[in-house]
């Protein structure tokens, strides 16, 4: 496996840093990581590996705000430049790796980002792995305090609202001490503006996800404390049309890749992704 970094610019030209992992061989297909909120694209090193053992090539970008990527830390103008960045990656990707399926890994925040980019370009993609997605608010959420925030959000986007903790992040208290002292994570709070765009994103997709064509599987922990595992469930009724998997795993946290149980749910992917490649079309 073969490891790099470089960047590009973005939407307002917003330096995008990504990493690429490459296999031993030549290229059986594309996989782009989308990364959670506040973390980065690092974090996901050791399933990139896994992937390149598949003959996947790997490219996870740093979200803008976001790692080592420009951008004031977790701004955001419009929930679009997520995605417009996400297609610059994708035509980066294409342009060294011709005539490849292409697939899409989005983890929490990232699987948000992930879904909404699917809809809008399933032209271009051959399967879409969701990790822990934020799809729906938790439940019990006041609806006063939803409508509230969305208003702070909307003219006051960098007012501190809601802070990650540490150790929901996963049942591995080695993991959960990386995270706490990795200097690319964002551990202050998260502004108002960013949750609002995600808020205002999560109450569109049930609408949307109707319209979803591409194989999808979905994965969740059951003691997930940072998304709705409940979001995930509602997912293969919204789109039955649709080629979806679900697997929740019970008695895991949020982080399913950095889980004591990690092996298992990438074995897992894995196994669904494999023949889903084989019968992927060459993406146009």
């Amino acid at each position: 496996m073969e490891h790099s970094e470089s960047f590009f610019r973005g939407v307002y030209g917003t330096r995008i840093n990504y990493s690429v992992w490459k296999p031993d061989r030549d290229p059986v297909g594309i996989l782009v990581i989308s990364h959670g909120l506040g973390e980065h694209a690092e974090r996901y090193a050791h399933v990139a590996e896994e992937f390149t053992r598949l003959g996947l090539v790997v490219y996870a970008p740093d979200h803008r705000g976001h790692g080592r990527s420009g951008g004031r830390r977790l701004g955001l103008r419009t929930w679009r430049d997520y995605t417009a960045d996400l297609h610059t990656m994708f035509a980066i990707a294409r342009r060294h790796h011709t005539g490849v399926p292409a697939v899409l890994l989005g983890h929490s925040m990232g699987g948000t980002i992930a879904l909404t980019y699917a809809l809008d370009h399933p032209e271009g993609l051959s399967a879409v792995i969701l990790s822990a997605p934020a799809i729906q608010l938790a439940t019990g959420t006041p609806k006063l305090i939803v409508a509230l925030g969305k208003t702070l959000g909307r003219y006051l986007p960098f007012v501190p609202v809601e802070k990650i903790s540490a150790d929901d992040v996963s049942r591995d208290p080695v993991v959960v001490e990386q995270y706490k002292n990795d200097p690319l994570v964002h551990h202050s709070f998260v502004p108002a503006g960013l949750a609002r765009h995600l808020v205002l994103t999560m109450e569109a997709l049930p609408l949307r996800l109707s319209r979803l064509r591409v194989p999808l599987l979905v994965l969740h922990g059951s003691e997930d404390k940072l998304t709705a595992v409940a979001g995930s469930r509602s997912v293969p009724d919204l789109i039955s049309e649709t080629d979806c998997t679900l697997h929740v795993y019970s008695g895991l946290y949020h982080e399913l890749f950095n889980e004591p149980e990690k092996k298992q749910v990438l074995d897992d992917v894995i196994e669904w992704l494999e023949p889903r490649l084989s019968k992927a079309q060459t993406p146009s």
